[in-house]
């Protein structure tokens, strides 16, 4: 299954600057990504104007580098999506949400990574992977991304640290 994401509340809808193209490129190689992942929003890319590299974040990964893939929308015109509805294609641009405190935005548990069931005040934190991982408490020297404050049936809603 792939991972869904909404925008609920990110600044990144209605200010520009919070939202970002990139092309998700580990290790120098264009890679699909699936939504609701966290990245880290590098400079431009060579030969473009507004696309910026984008690359696997650590567990110490600066807040103010990430940034949560929102490009494929949920089209709710169809009474289903495909899963490959909500993977971004290796070397197609697409947007990223710059992680604001006070944001929310929601994922499906596909985005996420948890040792246990998730629960509601769970800690989401940077890992070395795309996938956020969800525990009872932050671990030492990892990047707090933010809490989780609700779950409305598929969807974690997470408010940002």
């Amino acid at each position: 299954m792939s991972a869904k994401f909404r925008s609920d509340n990110m600044s990144g809808t209605t200010l520009g600057k919070n939202l970002v193209a990139i092309k998700y490129q580990p290790s120098g190689v264009d890679t699909a990504i699936e939504n609701g992942h966290i990245v880290v929003v590098g400079d431009l890319i060579t030969g473009e104007t507004d696309v910026r590299k984008a690359t696997t974040p650590a567990a110490n990964s600066a807040i103010s580098t990430l940034a949560v893939v929102g490009g494929v929308a949920v089209d709710k015109t169809k009474s289903y999506n495909a899963e490959g509805d909500y993977t971004n294609a290796a070397g197609v641009a697409t947007r990223a949400y710059r992680l604001k405190t006070g944001d929310f935005y929601a994922v499906t548990a596909d985005a996420l990574s948890a040792a246990a069931d998730i629960a509601v005040g769970n800690i989401v934190e940077a890992q070395a992977d795309t996938k956020a991982k969800v525990v009872a408490t932050l671990t030492t020297g990892s990047t707090k991304i933010g809490t989780v404050y609700a779950i409305e049936g598929e969807w974690i809603v997470i408010e940002v640290a």
